[in-house]
């Protein structure tokens, strides 16, 4: 991953999907790129720290921690993504952990350079929107958890996971139930089911998608316009 600029990303994603080229290449180019392994800690719940995470390569994934210690997955970033940009922004406190679920390629930029590249109009345009589809994500997810059953909750996970990160879904089976707000066992019976039918392969800690039509049939979604890459 030795050299990766992240001006290749494709499809494009994230903050990627609302600015220029130039301007993705502005941002890129004034943060220092960084490899992170899997399970590398990028950020922690907490620290009162500022600087920005620009991913250009791989996925990581966002969790809280309560005071009673019990954990709740987030939600997962990848290519195209910004993250601590909370912090950056309103200069409070972490308020989750970031870690690397696959190899990570970031260029990191301080609190300060992220608040200056949001000076530019075009930029500021763009982080604008991308926030604003991180507030409709996360809305259609906590609908989906209150009033949809586990099969179809699963089955659009998996669909975002495989437009977001590629035919390979890289994340066990117990971060995968606790994403979309099911017991392990839950999931693991809905997974054989989806498997029994030919929709999905299981591995090792890893999901593929072998026939995605009848994946959008099980998530009750309108068919869209980009295809789910298959296994």
């Amino acid at each position: 991953m030795e050299g990766y600029s992240g001006l290749s990303i494709y499809p494009r994603t994230g903050l990627l999907a609302y600015l220029s080229q130039p301007e993705w290449r502005n941002v890129c180019a004034g943060g220092i790129p960084v490899h992170y392994p899997p399970r590398t800690v990028l950020l922690r719940q907490g620290d009162q720290t500022e600087h920005v995470h620009v991913i250009v390569a791989g996925c990581v994934k966002a969790t809280r921690c309560e005071p009673d210690g019990s954990q709740a997955l987030l939600t997962l970033r990848t290519a195209g993504d910004v993250v601590g940009d909370m912090a950056a922004v309103d200069r409070r406190p972490r308020s989750a952990t970031v870690t690397a679920l696959t190899d990570v390629i970031t260029h990191l930029l301080s609190g300060e350079q992220f608040r200056r590249f949001l000076t530019r109009p075009a930029v500021a345009a763009g982080y604008a929107a991308y926030t604003v589809g991180r507030l409709r994500e996360a809305g259609l997810q906590r609908t989906e958890l209150a009033v949809l059953p586990v099969r179809q909750r699963l089955a659009r996970t998996l669909l975002r996971l495989n437009r977001a990160s590629g035919p390979a879904i890289r994340l066990p089976q117990r971060e995968l139930a606790e994403l979309i707000g099911a017991s392990r066992n839950a999931v693991v019976a809905e997974l054989a089911r989806l498997r029994d039918q030919g929709i999905v392969v299981t591995g090792r800690r890893e999901t593929g998608i072998v026939d995605p039509a009848r994946l959008v049939e099980a998530a009750g979604e309108l068919v869209r316009t980009e295809r789910p890459v298959t296994w």
